[in-house]
């Protein structure tokens, strides 16, 4: 009963706090706006070829009827579609010259005479060279069908529809799964940002009671220092919860932000996670004896924490082994990684690992609170 009532304290305390509840509710929204805005562009799942210029000679036939005349509509759509860019060669050498100085991505030739297509490819561009010879051999199909079908009946030429503009490329992917936006994934990112700043409170609930003088008058009356310890604890983590409720209700109902199918799953592990983040600030608050040097080292590691936990950005965009490995060492990252693979991939081989990380983060920071409030002189004395 006592620690219920510590609790409820905690929490008419919260809503008094107006700039507190202002930074932990409003701050990560106006984040994932700016942020999931600004990067947007980072998140777009569009292929960008960049600038790709192929060069080509025709062989053609007086008439300008036949495979250099289709190649011609060929070019023009294909163009369209990928953003290439066809530059005639003066000649079939100057072509091919071109390919292995690296000046050009592919050559191309194309001859009315023998009815051929040549592509000379510069393994240095392998995707680009790769796309078109994929495309080439799609016209080719579709050119050597309309052929044969002209030899011998004529007459489906003339059927509506027969030479309406097709898709050269198409790209697909198998098993096809949700990919983050830029809202979407700084949604996540925010949440476990400001949810680890939720350490902060559980640092403030332990030493307001000192600063405040509050913490002898309550051990005066029938109240042990375990239930003072439990109650601040557990009305910490009572309130970042439903300041994080909030927050992501914001995000997935009004800026439309992807949070998956398993909202029970992410909830118990951003549980769990508020859990650790207030553990540890509580476990600092006992642990140094000045406000200002406990406050300075949990604004100086929530920010790395954040950083090597893909917060600021996604740690593929860093390149590096060394970042690789430091990430391990921040429960952000676990944090992130579970939530993202259990969100766009249905993987919840990580989830087990990131909740034993916080619960066992969250067991050591209590003890060393619970060891530090039973010594005499200590913040509970």
């Amino acid at each position: 009963m006592n620690t219920l009532r510590i609790i409820l304290k905690e929490f008419k305390l919260a809503l008094r706090d107006f700039k507190g509840n202002l930074m932990m509710i409003a701050f990560p929204i106006v984040l994932i706006i700016i942020l999931g805005t600004a990067f947007s562009g980072t998140f777009d799942n569009t292929i960008d070829l960049g600038d790709v210029t192929v060069l080509y000679t025709e062989d053609a036939n007086s008439d300008g009827q036949g495979l250099t005349a289709a190649f011609r509509s060929f070019r023009e759509e294909i163009s369209k579609e990928l953003g290439i860019t066809f530059e005639k060669a003066d000649d079939e050498n100057a072509g091919r010259e071109a390919i292995k100085d690296y000046k050009r991505q592919a050559y191309i030739h194309v001859s009315d005479t023998t009815g051929e297509i040549k592509l000379y490819k510069n393994e240095r561009y392998n995707f680009t060279s790769s796309l078109l010879e994929s495309a080439l051999n799609s016209f080719a199909n579709t050119y050597e069908a309309v052929s044969v079908i002209a030899i011998n009946n004529p007459e489906a030429l003339a059927q509506p529809g027969m030479f309406e503009q097709r898709d050269f490329v198409e790209v697909k992917a198998l098993d096809k799964k949700r990919q983050p936006g830029s809202m979407d994934y700084y949604a996540v990112a925010m949440m476990t940002m400001i949810l680890l700043y939720s350490s902060i409170t559980g640092f403030w609930s332990i030493r307001r009671d000192v600063e405040q003088k509050t913490a002898p008058r309550i051990l005066c009356a029938p109240v042990r220092k375990h239930e003072m310890l439990i109650g601040n604890i557990a009305g910490s983590i009572f309130i970042t919860v439903v300041q994080g409720t909030v927050v992501i209700l914001f995000s997935k109902f009004i800026l439309k932000a992807y949070w998956g199918e398993d909202l029970l799953t992410i909830a118990l592990l951003l549980l769990t996670y508020s859990i650790m983040a207030v553990s540890l600030g509580a476990g600092l608050a006992f642990m140094f004896k000045s406000s200002n040097a406990a406050s300075g080292v949990l604004n100086t590691i929530i920010p790395i924490f954040v950083f090597l936990g893909g917060g600021y950005v996604p740690l593929g965009v860093i390149n590096g082994p060394m970042v690789g490995i430091l990430s391990d060492i921040s429960p952000v990252k676990w944090a992130n990684t579970a939530l993202f693979g259990m969100i766009y991939n249905h993987d919840y081989s990580r989830v087990g690992t990131s909740i034993a990380i916080n619960l066992g983060m969250a067991i050591v920071f209590i003890t060393i609170s619970a060891l530090f409030a039973k010594k005499e002189g200590k913040l509970y004395a």
